[in-house]
């Protein structure tokens, strides 16, 4: 009996430690943790374009990446003004299930996407690239190492309706 109990305290110390260092993690801002659940300062754009793909394999992006890299996405193709295009985006964004509108910009679209089971919180950007008549994009999730391909399925998914409407 002795044995149970002090294993299950041995077991809600480490419990205990970890909790602790995610509050750390947390409210230090240490944005290269995978357990950092806050809004990234990488997002918006540099230099006209979107951040890369995330170091751990969570993210998808179409700016500034070689098709070549497992996070590639291809972006999406628009016809007529760039203003339409984000307009449209703008509408299947916002009716999409778990979407916030975070920035809607002329040319820029940022929201984030809760999961409707364990609340985790990906974000998603878009740019319009009114010259190539696309519209780059990049999903990524903020916690984790690991997404499911959740976010290319979000964007292809994003994909699918642009096309459709």
């Amino acid at each position: 009996m002795i044995v149970i109990r002090v294993l299950a305290l041995a077991f809600l110390c480490i419990i205990g430690v970890f909790l602790l260092w995610v509050v750390v993690v947390n409210l230090t801002s240490r944005e290269d943790s995978m357990w950092y659940g806050g809004r990234p300062s990488t997002l918006g754009l540099k230099d006209g374009k979107l951040s890369g793909p995330k170091q751990t394999p969570n993210s998808v992006v179409s700016d500034s990446v070689a098709t070549t890299h497992p996070a590639y996405i291809a972006p999406i193709a628009f016809t007529g003004d760039a203003k339409s295009a984000m307009t449209k985006l703008t509408a299947i964004v916002k009716a999409m299930e778990g979407a916030t509108l975070v920035t809607i910009e002329d040319a820029y679209l940022c929201a984030e996407f809760k999961s409707k089971t364990m609340r985790y919180t990906d974000d998603f950007e878009a740019r319009v690239d009114a010259v190539a008549n696309v519209i780059h994009v990049r999903s990524a999730s903020r916690l984790g190492k690991r997404d499911f391909d959740v976010n290319r399925q979000r964007v292809e998914t994003i994909r699918g309706k642009f096309a459709a409407v």
